[in-house]
């Protein structure tokens, strides 16, 4: 198998230091694999027919220099002029120039090859800032169709063509690892074919050479999450069966749902076996997904082992460790919580958890550090699944010596995307609400409204959450700080309180605290409060610039609400203008609260990054490939992944130069 692809490009490349280190920059990496996916996203047409060019166009000529006009203003442009071999005079302009630089570079009388953004003007033909200024035998190396990369720094688009057709030339054929009866071009091919396009159409996800490249880099993660439940069900661990002696004692005011019973069932089945338990748990907003959490971690505690729960944020960690607190009070369970921002107390708690003391430790991303290190766990409980990634679930997976995980998720994840990132979970799901919750009813109002609105407000017993998208000024968008003080001008200066992420951590628990205590009325907060965070007696929320969140992330924000007895209300206050695809998902919002529904429309409107959010969705990342768009991709490379055998020289290879092989798990 050729390793010319993992070779570093300078290798074989004559660059200067400054270049080799911006093509890097450029391109994320120093192997040839990194500039050879360094594909196009555009492309120029250089034309050399002066009769014959638009403003897309960029006009390639020769020219003999004849004049040089220095401008009388400094506003004003230079112009050289230039005149073809047919006798047409054509102008060059420039609007930042350094004068014995320009003379210097065209000089009366040379000749050369210059190509720019030109247009046809009553003054004749004129060229702005020249992008290339050669000798005339480079005309033919720079007429026609040119593929346009993304640059950084002073990185030009020649110098890196130049880097990537050398590369091209001296490419070994590398022997194809795709069935020819998938219809698509080889991965060598495709790679030649991704630096030659011929119109702008060419670098789309509809060229079989870009889908060649995406179904090779989503059959690598499916690979991937193979092996990784490959290696996880080889374990053998302890079963865990229930014994009663905990959750015999467990009083819970309600009745499971039927489908928390299933769920329930499937986690009592995997537990008893004897490879480790990988199980997502999914369910709607207010679902009750917690409750069967907690009484799987009572089946680990039943068997003399630990158990972590670990949650995105502080507030949600706090909120989970003082309701499992609650639940278990007559239970003797020994509970501690685990955050960044406790650090002085880390060495004690770790001294706790290394001699079993602690038996259930609720946790932030705290919980992941080397330093960490437990007696006995044997049940992991990763809550919002979504905001970490499968490397983390593996930081945990390492610290137990029964690796049971049970990951959950308030966001109804399409098939899709189950089948793209989770494809190493078994999945259950809980559908229906429990008995009592009342539906939230959504209004959409419209900004011009806002005064009305607060009055209503001022009026009801309700306490209310309000949600703005930003924390500083923006010109675009409502910041927490501009509405706060809107509302503190309608409301008493007592009643209305402001959380954000920026916030401390013990400022922000404070601030929940006195929240929770029905001490001020309104909280005007950022999405911070979007996940688990549970607070009954709050049956109003409002979402400024509503049209500007995804479907997903407005359910969830939704959801903050309906957790007690009362009517609740859920306002999507919207600001003009507002787009075709934000009225659409208001319209949605407001006819609908199934959550699976909802997810798989925010699916087809903004694509799984968007679903998820880049900084929150703890995916491996995918450069060629989403998982809206290639939703057929997808399950062609889950079947090539049953179906095709690969032999481990050839998984490592692919794993490498898609770079999927950070977590060690290597066949």
């Amino acid at each position: 198998m050729s390793h010319f692809l993992l070779q570093p490009f300078d290798k074989f490349l004559k660059l200067s230091e400054y270049t080799s280190k911006s093509i890097k920059k450029c391109c994320a990496g120093n192997r040839v694999v990194d500039l050879l996916f360094h594909f196009p996203v555009s492309v120029q047409n250089r034309m050399s027919d002066i009769n014959n060019f638009s403003d897309k166009d960029k006009l390639t000529i020769v020219v003999k220099i004849v004049d040089h006009r220095a401008p009388r203003h400094k506003t004003s442009p230079y112009k050289v002029i230039g005149q073809t071999s047919a006798g047409d005079l054509i102008t060059i302009l420039y609007f930042n120039y350094n004068i014995g630089f320009i003379r210097k570079s065209l000089p009366y009388d040379g000749v050369f090859t210059v190509s720019g953004c030109a247009q046809k003007t009553t003054d004749g033909i004129q060229i702005v800032h020249p992008d290339i200024i050669a000798p005339p035998s480079a005309l033919k190396y720079h007429v026609g169709v040119e593929p346009i990369y993304p640059l950084v720094a002073k990185l030009s688009n020649h110098t890196l063509r130049y880097a990537i057709n050398s590369l091209l030339r001296i490419m070994p054929s590398i022997p194809d690892w795709i069935p020819p009866d998938y219809g698509l071009p080889s991965f060598t091919e495709s790679i030649k074919i991704m630096h030659t396009p011929k119109t702008t159409e060419d670098i789309l996800i509809s060229n079989p050479a870009r889908r060649r490249i995406a179904l090779d880099e989503l059959l690598t993660n499916q690979i991937r999450l193979r092996q990784i439940r490959k290696a996880l069900t080889e374990q053998r661990v302890m079963p865990f069966r229930q014994t009663n002696e905990i959750i015999g004692h467990l009083q819970l005011p309600f009745d499971l749902t039927a489908d928390q019973l299933s769920c329930l069932d499937d986690i009592r089945k995997d537990l008893a076996a004897e490879i480790p338990m990988n199980r997502l748990l999914q369910g709607d907003v207010g679902a009750g997904k917690t409750i069967v959490a907690f009484m799987s971690i009572l089946i680990a505690l039943e068997n003399n082992a630990q158990a972590a729960l670990l949650a995105p944020t502080e507030i949600l960690s706090v909120q989970h460790f003082n309701s499992l607190k609650q639940m278990s009070e007559d239970l003797g369970i020994r509970m501690d919580i685990m955050l960044s921002s406790n650090r002085k107390i880390r060495s004690k708690q770790i001294d706790k958890l290394q001699s079993g003391e602690t038996q259930l430790l609720v946790g932030t991303h705290a919980v992941l550090e080397n330093e960490v290190e437990f007696k006995n766990l044997g049940l992991i409980v990763i809550d919002e699944q979504h905001r970490f990634g499968v490397l983390q679930r593996l930081a945990l997976i390492k610290k137990s010596k029964y690796p049971n995980v049970l990951a959950m998720s308030a966001t109804p994840i399409p098939r899709t995307l189950l089948l793209g990132h989770y494809g190493d979970l078994d999945v259950s799901t809980i559908k229906i609400k429990p008995q009592g919750r009342k539906p939230v009813e959504t209004i959409v109002l419209g900004a011009s409204k806002i005064n009305d609105l607060i009055t209503r407000l001022k009026e009801i017993d309700s306490q209310i959450y309000w949600i703005c998208p930003v924390i500083e000024e923006s010109e675009n968008l409502m910041d927490i700080n501009t509405r706060h003080k809107y509302l503190n001008k309608n409301f008493t200066a007592r009643e209305v309180f402001v959380l954000h992420g920026k916030m401390k951590p013990r400022e922000k628990e404070n601030i929940m605290e006195r929240f929770k205590n029905r001490e001020f009325k309104v909280l005007v907060s950022t999405t911070v409060i979007e996940v688990g965070v549970d607070v009954p007696s709050v049956n109003v929320i409002v979402i400024e610039h509503a049209e500007r969140f995804g479907l997903a992330q407005l359910h969830q924000l939704r959801g903050r609400v309906g957790r007690g007895d009362e009517a609740s209300y859920c306002v999507l206050l919207y600001h003009y203008p507002i787009s075709e695809i934000g009225k659409r998902r208001l319209q949605l919002m407001k006819s609908s609260t199934d959550g699976f529904l909802i997810s798989e429309e925010d699916l087809k409107l903004r694509g799984a990054g968007d679903i998820l959010g880049k900084e929150q969705s703890g995916f491996n990342s995918l450069k060629f490939s989403d998982f809206s768009s290639n939703r057929e991709l997808i399950q062609t490379a889950e079947k090539i992944s049953r179906t095709v055998k690969f032999d481990s020289e050839r998984i490592k290879f692919l794993c490498t130069i898609f770079s999927r092989l950070d977590d060690n798990i290597v066949a």
